[in-house]
């Protein structure tokens, strides 16, 4: 049991680590980076994401205000919003 929670524990200080590296080359927006950017750099599940931002273990950079944690409007299959 021991090992399954040493390996779940490095799956997610993996996913901070990625996340805290895309938190340096997404765009920036008045000091706000939105999900949708992190889940395209990441293709880490944006739900996956949310939570640990949510969770404090990610170190944000300076210039960054905050993360706009709302997910994207979804739209329809001829492209118009739901």
């Amino acid at each position: 049991m021991e090992t399954l929670e040493q390996d779940l524990s490095r799956l997610v200080d993996g996913y901070r680590r990625a996340i805290e590296r895309a938190l340096e080359c997404v765009p920036v927006r008045n000091g706000v980076v939105s999900l949708r950017d992190l889940w395209i750099e990441t293709a880490l599940p944006m739900e996956l994401i949310a939570d640990l931002l949510q969770a404090d273990g990610i170190q944000i950079p300076p210039h960054i205000v905050r993360v706009d944690l709302a997910p994207p409007p979804r739209k329809d299959r001829h492209g118009r919003k739901r």
